[in-house]
């Protein structure tokens, strides 16, 4: 497993394009078509190996810290989270100064992060632990997902929001907000449904993951138009970006996300990924 594990990673480095193709072949049984890319993975490969690898504002918006500066230039400080700090070293939190209730991220990748929701009950020492481990990993390994790959790795902190937030994750097109991603939990179970603009529940799921089973259930957020405005403004620049929005008193951002389950969305029906796949013209691919 190890020797697998490192020749992957040396792939991904060397030759990414094809240990995709492998990966690829592996998940949906056929080879990716990237001379003339049709369906919406076959897209967000095309994207990932060629326009977002080099791409400096890609690789900003990317992470985690720096996305902060990207949120000020176009005068959308206000919804971002408050910062309490950052550096480059677990043994360099603060944690004395930090309130009892805070959230820890790092900034490489995706699921890096801690929500303390009582600082006299974290075991600090098993964070650190964790947080010395994920800085570390090199994230864009994973899915050759290059645009990581320049990220220098930071930890931050960001103020606690509240329990129980929903994550509304807005798919851009050339722009264009065209889906709202929603998961939800219940126990140990774990949904994924969609919704278009008018937030009218779409026949469209993840392979892997079920939808709700009353889609009713998933009440239409207050702030939806004011989300699709923001998730607009934010995605403009790029052919293809998840804008990821917390809708709370007030609507607060969360990530952009430029390769979406890193190229590997396995959709019901099948057709789904040839329709989304024609909302995305790579024509703009590169250009901001």
């Amino acid at each position: 497993m190890k020797l697998r594990r490192l020749r992957h990673d040396w792939m991904c480095e060397h030759r990414p394009e094809e240990e995709t193709i492998k990966y690829y072949r592996a998940v949906f049984g056929c080879d990716p078509d990237f001379t003339d890319p049709k369906t919406i993975n076959e897209k967000i490969h095309y994207l990932k190996l060629k326009a977002y690898a080099s791409d400096p504002v890609v690789a900003e918006c990317a992470d985690k810290y720096a996305v902060r500066e990207y949120l000020k230039k176009r005068g959308m400080e206000d919804i971002l989270p408050g910062l309490l700090f950052s550096c480059e070293r677990a043994g360099d939190v603060p944690w004395d100064a930090l309130p009892e209730r805070f959230v820890l991220k790092c900034n490489h990748g995706c699921g890096y992060n801690i929500i303390c929701r009582d600082k006299s009950s974290l075991d600090i020492k098993e964070a650190e632990k964790k947080l010395k481990r994920w800085m570390k990993e090199d994230y864009w390994k994973e899915f050759c997902e290059l645009h990581y790959r320049t990220i220098k790795k930071r930890i931050i902190g960001e103020e606690y929001l509240g329990d129980d937030i929903e994550t509304y994750k807005f798919y851009c097109f050339n722009g264009v907000p065209r889906l709202v991603y929603v998961m939800t939990t219940e126990g140990e179970k774990h949904y994924i449904d969609y919704f278009d603009p008018d937030w009218k529940h779409l026949d469209v799921y993840r392979v892997d993951r079920p939808g709700v089973p009353d889609p009713a259930m998933i009440e239409r957020p207050p702030h939806l138009n004011e989300m699709l405005d923001i998730a607009a403004a934010l995605s403009k620049p790029f052919p293809l970006v998840r804008v990821d929005l917390y809708d709370l008193e007030k609507v607060y951002f969360s990530e952009l996300t430029f390769t979406p389950a890193g190229g590997f969305l396995r959709l019901d029906p099948p057709e789904t990924e040839r329709e989304w796949g024609d909302w995305l013209d790579l024509g703009s691919a590169g250009r901001h």
